[in-house]
């Protein structure tokens, strides 16, 4: 009895630390347990099995102990399947002949443990899209009515087992490389681990050295090797590693089917065999149900191996083909012909679109872009300014109150004055009362149309010469600088600018040229409409704090914004009123109205500056200049790196917006400066 309980209580420890092991009970020293390490595959399996043997010599009890994969609390007190139980019986049905992608008039078909079963077919006959909804990867209940109403196909039947955890149902391995690039291989599994059902619901939990070895456990049972493949980042694998790492993020997930669809495409054959072994040894040894999508019948055999096939699958009505291959279930969907494969009159022809192929079609759908996408930013953020800073003007100017300080000034200048004209040490009361009373109301009448200018101006000035093209470029900065910049990284990662080199186009002038016209229309644009909603704002917020009228305050900002240029030509045709005057001919009139030099000097350099920081003229200039400046660092970053990867495109981004950020407003402080030099 004592050493039956000294077992339980150290049995029940081992279950408890969720762990595969061999307990023994050794007679020299009874109680002390030995605890030997989970039993790995290959030499490890060999070496386990020896210390067995000379375990089992001197123990009084050997017991291997495999505990539950969860608590009966998680599965309701019920086993997980056995091999004759079916995992998943699926069903769907052709109901709509003329929409549905396969001709079979039903498909189903039912996956047991190690399993293998293939949905062949030719390309477009639906195999991916059935594949997708047991996957899950189309939602349960909207994917049902999606597939119903669009495609025709009537899911009656996916029916899981109801002991496997949705959590542990089924994963996907896709035709691309499905690993998070900021990781490395074994950070990625690493995740997978941490997030499998088991360690999200808290039944299991492994310390750091148990994740490193369930990590290497993972890797190698893929074919990968810890130390070497582990550190890896998935930009530096090769095809097949790639997708022996996404596999083995799978079995991190625990997933009891796996949906394969086209694993080994873009694989030379030696690789796709390989991987193909791995998933035949998988399913042979986790008892993992593959559903396998491939047009490589052979690579197919290889995956299916020579273990009995317990699935059952049927595909009735059509001309369809169901057959058995290397004792693998073989499931064929017959493509039903499509409209596109009939012959039609020249009339009724929809040819697919070829838009975008010429540089003026680029332009166009990038100006759409640009202005139409980035419009209501623009004028958010402008209505946002020019409220604050018009009511800001607004409440200051109210404020100023110079009424008592110009009659203090007038009654200390004056008095002396008027002492001296009337000869008396005291001023007569009277005469300082009006001439405090004649001050009040000249300064009533000139402060008021005084701060009305003065608030005109300088909305007028502070948002047409400054702050209008400077939000503007900013904003425009991670608008069109960030996608710019995204949209040729994303090229350039993707081997979509070398297509081009050898296509014999260079990747500028396919992306540059016509993105960068796009932006100089509408950057100015966009800058104006800016400007106006904000001049338009004070326009109303100044009568509101007894600053000026409406009428007054459009008149002084059209009189600030449109000032007359200074140059002799402009003048003189102004004075003038046409070609001929005061007797000069015709040719002395041109050349008088083709002097471009300034009225107040001879040097072209002043007429460049007079010409340049015009309101209007610098207006456009600054937005033309500045976009200038966006694009080129978004270009510039985009393509600094030949190699660049997915990874490295939100760096890109990144480095477009900040730079050109920082480019523009240094540039705007070059401006301030021209402007200071303005006559």
């Amino acid at each position: 009895q004592h050493e039956h309980e000294q077992i339980s209580s150290k049995l029940h420890a081992l279950k408890e630390q969720r762990t595969q092991g061999i307990a023994t009970l050794n007679p020299s020293q009874p109680g002390h347990p030995y605890y030997f390490p989970t039993l790995h595959s290959g030499i490890d399996r060999k070496l386990s099995r020896a210390t067995i043997k000379s375990a089992a010599s001197s123990a009084h009890f050997l017991i291997l102990i495999r505990p539950p994969l969860r608590t009966p609390r998680e599965l309701g007190k019920m086993s997980p399947p056995s091999g004759n139980e079916p995992i998943l019986e699926f069903k769907a049905k052709n109901i709509d002949p003329s929409k549905c992608p396969f001709l079979n008039s039903d498909v189903s078909f039912t996956l047991r443990r190690s399993t293998c079963l293939h949905l062949a077919g030719p390309s477009g006959a639906g195999k991916t899209t059935l594949s997708n909804y047991i996957a899950g990867i189309l939602p349960p209940r909207k994917g049902k009515v999606m597939l119903r109403n669009t495609l025709g196909i009537e899911i009656t039947e996916c029916k899981w087992n109801d002991s496997i955890p949705e959590g542990e149902r089924v994963g996907m391995l896709f035709q691309q490389t499905t690993l998070l690039d900021s990781l490395t291989v074994a950070g990625n599994v690493c995740v997978a681990l941490e997030h499998c059902p088991a360690a999200k619901n808290g039944t299991e939990k492994l310390n750091e050295q148990q994740k490193r070895a369930t990590i290497k456990r993972l890797l190698e049972t893929v074919g990968l090797d810890y130390l070497r493949d582990g550190i890896k980042r998935p930009s530096e694998l090769s095809g097949g590693m790639a997708r022996r790492a996404s596999l083995a993020l799978q079995l991190a997930q625990r997933k009891k089917v796996i949906v394969l669809d086209e694993p080994f495409a873009g694989l030379d054959y030696i690789t796709a065999v390989g991987v193909a072994r791995e998933l035949e040894r998988l399913r042979r040894e986790k008892g993992t149900a593959l559903l396998l999508i491939s047009h490589e019948p052979e690579i197919v055999d290889v995956v299916m191996g020579n273990a009995t096939s317990m699935s059952k699958a049927k595909s009735n009505g059509g001309n369809h083909v169901n057959g058995v291959k290397s004792n693998g279930t073989v499931v064929t969907l017959e493509r039903r012909e499509s409209d596109d494969d009939k012959p039609k009159l020249s009339s009724t022809i929809k040819h697919p679109s070829v838009f975008g192929k010429d540089p003026h079609e680029r332009f166009l759908s990038k100006a759409l872009d640009y202005f139409l996408y980035s419009l209501p930013l623009i004028l958010l953020t402008f209505l946002a300014a020019g409220l604050a800073i018009s009511m800001l003007s607004s409440d200051i100017l109210r404020r100023v109150d110079v009424t008592d300080t110009v009659l203090s000034v007038v009654q200390k200048e004056v008095k002396p004055i008027l002492q001296m004209f009337t000869g008396e040490d005291e001023v007569n009361p009277m005469y300082t009362m009006m001439i405090n009373m004649k001050v009040r109301n000249m300064l009533d009448r000139t402060i008021p149309p005084a701060k009305a200018t003065l608030y005109a101006m300088g909305m007028a000035k502070l948002f047409v010469l400054e702050i209008g093209p400077l939000i503007t470029s900013l904003l425009l900065s991670g608008r069109i600088g960030g996608s710019y910049s995204g949209e040729v990284a994303t090229m350039q990662a993707t081997a979509q600018n070398k297509l081009l080199l050898t296509l014999g186009i260079s990747p500028v002038v396919w992306t540059f040229g016509p993105s960068l016209l796009a932006s100089w229309i509408a950057s100015p644009l966009l800058t104006m409409a800016g400007t106006l909603l904000a001049l338009e704002i004070g326009a109303h917020v100044g009568p509101m704090y007894g600053i000026g009228d409406l009428d007054g305050y459009r008149s002084e900002v059209w009189d600030a914004v449109f000032v007359p240029l200074r140059l002799r030509g402009v003048v003189s045709w102004s004075e003038n009123e046409g070609w001929e005057h005061g007797g000069r001919t015709l040719m002395e009139s041109v050349y008088s109205y083709m002097d471009l030099r300034c009225t107040f000097s001879d040097t072209y350099l002043d007429a460049l500056i007079e010409v340049t920081t015009h309101p209007v003229c610098f207006h456009l200039i600054k937005s033309l200049v500045f976009m200038t400046i966006i694009m080129g660092v978004a270009e510039f970053a985009a393509r600094r790196k030949a190699d660049l990867t997915p990874r490295g495109v939100p760096k890109v981004i990144t480095t477009s917006v900040v730079g050109g950020s920082l480019l523009v407003i240094f540039a705007d402080w070059g401006f301030s400066q021209l402007l200071l030099k303005r006559h």
